[in-house]
């Protein structure tokens, strides 16, 4: 542990006093030269610069140094004294792959799929609690995944993504799983402690590809949860016009409506064959217990872990620094 939380102010501090030793000792030697220019009568000279009474300057600059140096010395933010402090068990790493693809538009759960998963979502992880933290990361996915947070114990920072997320807003279109889920395994290949990732989708998978990943996943040791809003007997996907405002349901190029349907089936085996959960999401239903379930520590009966730390003491040096200050200011030029 080092004796200064911030060793490279005290570089500063060093440039600083040898700049003022330099001004101190060249300062009033460039006084006097400049007198001795101005002033070519030493009779006159004397008299001006004679006084009776003591002169104060160089206390005064000393002090000035001195408290700048005490300033500077703050700012490398010395510290001594050990204290202990407790370490929260980690609840866990977990990453959302959130299905922003439009047939997550359909409403047969209200207000929307998306919507309604987005409120499940923010309800169940967007309070974190201090005393059980977790990691948590955010993929959105349509035809391709993005990260949009990586892991990280800000849940402020999931809460703003995902209310400026919205179906339709990545380019590329169409539903592929297996992206979501190769994602979402490069963030947490190299995490520690428990990873799991939520999969949050109407299970319309375009690419048919997602079970080619489960035994990577089980090698890694990655637990997959769903969370499921499909419909087997299909629904249509609603449209909007630029107001907001509704404009038919989607069509195909051969101009019939787009119906969405999906069977939960392939989810199931997912999350069953990676230890996961599957969990269906539904108009009177209620799932945020079992979504926090995926990121709450095992209770071990063993405390929380403890850390030895050193106190903060820049107070010291700053409160001296400042009375040095306070002291030149006060302090007169001169002394009868």
């Amino acid at each position: 542990m080092d004796l200064f939380a911030f060793p490279k102010y005290l570089l500063a501090v060093v440039y600083g006093a040898l700049l003022g030793i330099i001004i101190w000792r060249w300062l009033p030697r460039r006084k006097k030269r400049l007198l001795n220019i101005l002033i070519n009568n030493p009779r006159l000279r004397k008299i001006l610069t004679s006084h009776g009474s003591r002169n104060l300057t160089e206390i005064k600059s000393i002090l000035t140094a001195a408290g700048a140096l005490l300033i500077g010395l703050a700012l490398a933010g010395p510290q001594w004294g050990i204290k202990s402090e407790e370490v929260p068990q980690l609840g866990g790493n977990l990453v959302i792959c959130m299905d922003i693809s439009d047939s997550m538009l359909a409403q047969d759960i209200k207000p929307s799929r998306f919507e309604r998963s987005k409120i499940e979502i923010l309800e169940a992880y967007a309070g974190a609690r201090a005393d059980d933290p977790y990691r948590i990361g955010l993929v959105t996915f349509s035809g391709r995944a993005y990260v949009q947070c990586p892991l990280t114990l800000d849940s402020g920072a999931l809460n703003f993504i995902l209310q400026t997320s919205a179906p339709g807003s990545l380019p590329y279109p169409g539903t592929s799983i297996s992206a979501a889920l190769k994602t979402a395994f490069q963030l947490l290949q190299t995490s520690n402690g428990s990873r799991h990732i939520l999969l949050v989708t109407d299970g319309e998978d375009h690419e048919g590809d997602a079970r080619q990943m489960i035994g990577q996943l089980q090698k890694n040791n990655i637990q997959v949860s769903v969370l499921w809003s499909g419909n087997p007997q299909g629904e249509p996907i609603p449209m909007a016009d630029d107001n907001g405002n509704f404009a038919g349901y989607k069509k195909d190029k051969n101009g019939n409506t787009v119906i969405s349907r999906s069977d939960p089936r392939d989810m199931e085996i997912l999350a069953q064959q990676t230890g996961g959960r599957f969990m269906r999401l539904e108009s009177s239903g209620n799932p945020q217990q079992e979504l926090r379930r995926l990121v709450t520590p095992e209770k071990t009966g063993h405390a929380a872990s403890k850390r030895l730390t050193l106190e903060n003491r820049f107070q010291f040096p700053l409160i001296a620094g400042f009375l040095l200050l306070l002291a030149e200011f006060v302090m007169p030029e001169e002394t009868a």
